[in-house]
């Protein structure tokens, strides 16, 4: 990177770095400021703040490695989610919001009752907080390290210390055995530990705005570079036509498989969209996104806020990433990748995720490149910061406050806070420096999450469901996951942890339901206490006459449709505009303009059932 390039990321890091001393006094006023920021957003802040968590360093080279090697349609992998963001919008937003409750586990002693509920709190306070946490933050650093690694060469900048370090620092703990890129994330992580530990929640979400801005106006600006040097989509198609065959073009370019297409085999197509999506552990929004929402300052502003993000996740961010991974199948073609650039061709041969930081070397002028890395460093710190304030309010509300302290004062609960930050923040480097594929990691979550997503699905809907059957779905989940990962066989499908998804969600759902069969129910007063404060639907006892729940059901689901219509049109009218067919775009852009106008208008009818 030239001057230019180094001096805007310096000035992001020092905006970054100042944000957090300036909202250090008003996050230190409590938990709830430090957590949810007094609970007062507005939708579109909110929104936007979790489109910007999501939109991490990871995600751009996870596309470009999917595209490369399964096209277009290999993105059914995450696309599907966006089932699981619509449900959590139209379904759950609201009555996170009208719980009340700082985190979402805190929600289980809401929802069940007895000391099981307490030990299923504390477990998964620390699951939550420190294990599923850090694995996330790993692949996250796993993804940064693949873009610093081009750009920032410490032996240049400061070559005294680079040897101290190549002697002094454990070779154990390097990120994918490579100490340059290894020192560029370490002195990203101490910024992002100082502001976040100062700033809490409002540091994050004022830093996602900023963050969101830059990173999808240089992806839109980059794609649009590594299009125009090939010479236009045009040209692409052509191209991949001349590399890859007639057939082999037409499958990397499809939206949706065809029964021919051997990139994604259509029954994994259909697990991807009939059976992952709901499974997933945030499948109800556990996570940061019920942490999110319960920002807002109304259950209304609750469910736009999570339907801003629910569209925009693949609508809006899709298409600049996929462009790119098209790009670099002419740029590096499968299996004679040095053929144009010796050097990168080589690194890209080892691993497909790297083309996208060194397309952007290759082709990105001066300004625009220091531009567009510092929006994929501002991406992968805008997730660390929200996994660290995340997994910090788990372990300081839902296990120092519960359990080991109960009469802490605010000022204490701070002060803890910020010390978990920092645990945090050292366990996902240990973390980090185990792990490899990006795409791996991603699949290996998705199936060990998956009790978790069965049990948080039924708990809102079964008035049955009891502490039980989320400990005997998580513990059957993650022991099958193993289990699948020890016996997989060296010469496996590439489809093999997809199909292991489907022995898991069976097993998973079979045990989790007998489990609750033969466990004792929740008392009554403690459903009642929960149907009065968050106003749930389906299968209720009584306690919501199935006459009341039933018809608010229906329309629920009716809105669910909608939310999909508008997300999955607006996703394919965006994607034939670029393929330049016109009339199905508009068409489709009509059908999402339409649905979103009906989505609105029921919203707005139910909003007054939650006031």
């Amino acid at each position: 990177m030239e001057q230019l390039d180094w001096i805007i990321f310096g000035v992001y890091l020092l905006f970054v770095f100042l944000l957090g001393i300036v909202v250090s006094k008003k996050a230190s006023s409590g938990i709830e400021s430090y957590f949810v920021a007094d609970r007062n957003l507005p939708w579109w802040w909110l929104g936007i703040s979790i489109i910007a968590t999501t939109f991490a360093a990871d995600t751009p080279l996870a596309v470009t490695g999917i595209t490369a090697k399964n096209g277009i349609v290999g993105n059914w992998l995450w696309w599907s989610w966006a089932a699981t963001y619509i449900t959590v919008a139209i379904f759950f937003a609201q009555r996170w919001r009208k719980s009340g409750v700082l985190t979402d586990v805190e929600f289980i002693e809401l929802r069940y009752d007895g000391k099981q509920a307490a030990l299923l709190r504390g477990f998964k306070a620390f699951f939550f907080g420190v294990v599923l946490n850090c694995f996330i933050l790993g692949w996250v650093i796993t993804a940064a390290v693949s873009i610093a690694s081009p750009f920032i060469q410490w032996m240049d900048l400061l070559p005294a210390f680079y040897h101290f370090m190549e002697v002094w620092y454990p070779s154990i703990l390097l990120f994918k055995e490579d100490l340059n890129a290894t020192l560029t994330i370490l002195a990203l992580l101490i910024i992002v530990l100082t502001y976040s530990s100062l700033g809490g929640i409002r540091g994050v979400i004022l830093t996602d705005l900023v963050q969101f801005v830059i990173a999808m106006i240089t992806s839109i600006v980059f794609a649009f570079y590594a299009v125009s040097e090939l010479g236009g989509m045009q040209s692409i198609q052509d191209q991949l036509v001349n590399i890859y065959g007639e057939t082999s073009a037409r499958h990397y370019t499809e939206f949706i498989p065809s029964l021919d297409n051997p990139l994604l085999p259509f029954q994994i197509f259909l697990i991807y969209t009939l059976v992952q999506w709901w499974v997933r552990f945030d499948s109800d929004g556990t996570g940061y996104i019920a942490q999110r929402i319960n920002t807002a300052k109304s259950a209304a502003d609750a469910q736009k806020g999570s339907l801003l993000f629910a569209i925009a996740f693949i609508a809006l961010r899709t298409w600049p990433w996929i462009l790119v991974g098209l790009v670099s199948l002419v740029m590096f073609p499968i299996g004679n990748e040095t053929i144009n650039h010796l050097s990168e061709g080589a690194l890209v041969a080892e691993n497909r995720e790297i083309a996208y930081p060194l397309i952007m070397k290759l082709i990105l002028p001066v300004g625009l490149l220091g531009l567009t890395f510092t929006s994929l460093m501002a991406a992968f710190m805008s997730t660390v910061d929200t996994h660290l304030n995340w997994g910090s309010s788990y372990l300081t509300n839902d296990i120092y406050k519960r359990f080991i302290n109960k009469e802490a004062n605010q000022k204490e609960l701070i002060k803890f806070s910020r010390r978990m930050v920092l645990l945090i923040t050292l366990l996902a480097i240990i973390t980090a420096s185990q792990m490899d594929s990006i795409e791996g990691a991603w699949k290996f979550f998705i199936n060990a999450a998956a009790g978790l997503g069965i049990a948080q699905i039924m708990r809102w809907f079964w008035w049955r469901a009891n502490a039980y059957t989320e400990i005997s779905a998580m513990l059957t989940a993650i022991a099958i996951t193993f289990l699948l990962t020890y016996l997989k066989p060296e010469n496996a499908s590439t489809h093999y942890d997809t199909y292991g998804l489907l022995i898991i969600t069976f097993i998973t759902l079979v045990v989790s339901i007998i489990t609750t069969l033969l466990t004792r129910q929740v008392g009554e007063e403690t459903l009642k206490s929960f149907a009065e404060k968050c106003l749930p639907i389906g299968l209720w006892k009584g306690i919501v006459p199935f006459n009341q729940s039933g018809p608010k059901f229906l329309r629920t689901v009716v809105m669910w449709l909608l939310g999909m219509l508008v997300s999955f049109s607006g996703l394919f009218a965006i994607g034939h505009l670029l393929f330049g067919r016109y009339i199905l775009s508009i068409s489709l852009a009509i059908v999402s303009i339409v649905s979103l106008g009906l989505l609105f208008r029921m919203m707005q009818k139910e909003n007054k059932f939650f006031e």
